[in-house]
């Protein structure tokens, strides 16, 4: 017994020094290695206490021909080393024949809280818990003839999990991966004259959108300190749309919607300057999908950690 008992101890004590290596090159790796991050999935990591990251997006969604640049973001704020909040605004600019110009989309308020945090020492995914709220500042209804709505005019609540894990791999370089799972609920949402939701003038009545899933997968390849390939890809869920009310001529209204689902991907390369500085240029491309229109929306961002 004595002597399993010792070749077990010099077991442990020969393969230590193997495991802090390998702790040590990570960690060597993660120093060096900079990351703008990809174009759609969310990291699972809360910012320092105290600290703000700002990573606007500026972009070109192409829809069966027609042009929509605009422009969204994240804007977050440290409130504790494990809570992480701040606001997505959405702006977008019409650019068809039916309407130009700016507009004000939907906006959203975000919070983070991390439960686990990977470390070279404690290789455990990051993953982190998502509390987010739609607030309806885009016009969606009482729109004008050639007029084009960029909001759903309803609160929502957004839950979900996010999680990043990073390998080292046999040539030194990094991957880092990540998941994010999300579910949104609609509120009811009422509604007058042309709108969104295919009314027409003289409409009155209410709205509800169905629940949206949404599942992002993600890989960056840290190709040199500096450079990254990246790779995301989405899959959307929504629910049936159902609006009820009356119209000029006082007659009942009720229409069903039928929900809708896509899978697209987004390729990307990262440049990232500093530790604390870089950009992103990719695009999203969705095949068309059930119920739902084929699109590319060529993108490019900038982030700033302070």
């Amino acid at each position: 017994m004595k002597s399993l008992v010792a070749a077990a101890v010099l077991a442990c004590s020969l393969s230590s020094p193997a495991v802090g290596a390998d702790a040590e090159r990570l960690r060597g790796a993660m120093k060096t290695a900079r990351w703008t991050g990809p174009m759609l999935a969310s990291t699972a990591e809360t910012l320092p206490k105290g600290h703000f990251y700002t990573e606007p997006y500026f972009f070109d969604l192409i829809v069966q021909g027609d042009h929509h640049p605009g422009s969204s973001g994240f804007y977050q704020y440290g409130l504790l080393d494990n809570l992480t909040v701040g606001f997505q605004p959405n702006f977008a600019t019409a650019t068809n024949r039916i309407d130009r110009g700016m507009a004000i989309g939907d906006f959203k308020l975000l919070s983070q809280v991390r439960l686990t945090h990977f470390t070279p020492d404690h290789q455990v995914p990051t993953i982190a818990l998502v509390l987010n709220e739609v607030i309806p500042t885009g016009k969606f209804d009482r729109l004008g003839p050639t007029e084009e709505g960029h909001g759903s005019g309803a609160f929502a609540t957004e839950v979900g999990v996010n999680v990043q894990h990073w390998f080292l791999l046999n040539n030194g370089r990094l991957l880092r991966a990540r998941i994010n799972v999300l579910q949104r609920f609609y509120n009811r949402t009422g509604v007058e004259g042309r709108s969104v939701y295919g009314t027409a003038v003289g409409f009155t009545g209410h709205a509800r959108l169905g629940a949206r899933t949404t599942l992002i997968g993600a890989v960056e390849y840290s190709v040199t300190d500096q450079w990254v390939l990246a790779l995301d890809v989405e899959a959307d869920f929504a629910g049936r749309t159902k609006v009820s009310g009356r119209d000029s001529a006082g007659g009942l209204v009720q229409t069903i919607s039928p929900g809708s689902r896509d899978v697209g991907f987004a390729p990307a390369v990262e440049y990232n300057w500093s530790p604390s500085a870089g950009a992103l240029l990719g695009v999203w491309i969705i095949p068309k999908g059930h119920n739902a229109p084929a699109s590319i929306t060529p993108a490019i961002a900038i982030s700033k950690f302070w």
